[in-house]
């Protein structure tokens, strides 16, 4: 066995007998984790997503889970810590409502300087493992940000919404196409309803969206996603 072979065998068995995932992605407590990554403390404090308001241009909508301190801890070690296993554990969690026919899935792009600041698109990494559970095609084709936009955490519905205008481009080849969105997270719906319009105005049949976590609003109407 070479040495290679030998640093790989042993790399096996050390991940068998210390899993590096056995900590939970949420709180990161060593536990016995449930079919998501949860430990039970987190499994008991996580809220399921049920309904949201409906989006323009977006012809139906799902997701996993509300956005709350269990949620955001698992998508904010997604997006800055590097945690690139946690997609998949969002991913296993989404379901596509009855009667969706999908003919694409994509991600909601980040643009390419941003991306290659952090390394990899998070929405991308979810796509790519919902895909491969549900037997979907992925295409990263479908749709380019066109201009950086700024962070958009603590800013109202009205501020999201002038900050991505027209900060995306379809490409043709999703005219009569039935397109799937994936996201991290759904707050105001705004970036979900300028890629649904930048895809609808190239000829795109429908479009449906899917996010890991769905942000709802406060008494006041505002949003707390701080991400």
């Amino acid at each position: 066995m070479s040495t290679r072979s030998k640093k790989g065998f042993a790399s096996k068995v050390l991940e068998w007998l210390f899993p590096s995932r056995a900590a939970c992605c949420s709180c990161g407590a060593e536990a016995v984790l449930d079919e998501h990554g949860l430990c039970i403390d987190c499994h008991l404090g996580v809220e399921l997503f049920n309904a949201a308001p409906p989006l323009n241009y977006i012809d139906g909508y799902n997701a996993a889970y509300v956005y709350n301190d269990v949620s955001s801890a698992m998508v904010k070690k997604l997006k800055y810590n590097n945690c690139k296993y946690i997609a998949k554990e969002l991913a296993d969690v989404l379901e596509l409502k009855h009667g969706w026919r999908i003919d694409a899935v994509t991600p909601v792009p980040l643009h390419y300087r941003r991306e290659a600041k952090r390394g990899y698109n998070q929405s991308l990494l979810i796509a790519k493992h919902l895909c491969k559970r549900l037997g979907l095609k992925l295409d990263t084709s479908l749709l380019v940000r066109s201009r950086d936009t700024r962070q958009q955490a603590r800013s109202t519905g009205a501020q999201r919404r002038r900050n991505l205008k027209d900060a995306f481009i379809a490409d043709d080849a999703c005219r009569g196409l039935s397109v799937l969105l994936v996201d991290d997270v759904r707050t105001t719906g705004a970036t979900l309803s300028e890629c649904a319009k930048a895809l609808k105005k190239c000829g795109c049949d429908k479009v449906y969206a899917v996010t890991a976590c769905f942000t709802a609003p406060d008494s006041k109407g505002e949003y707390n996603d701080n991400i």
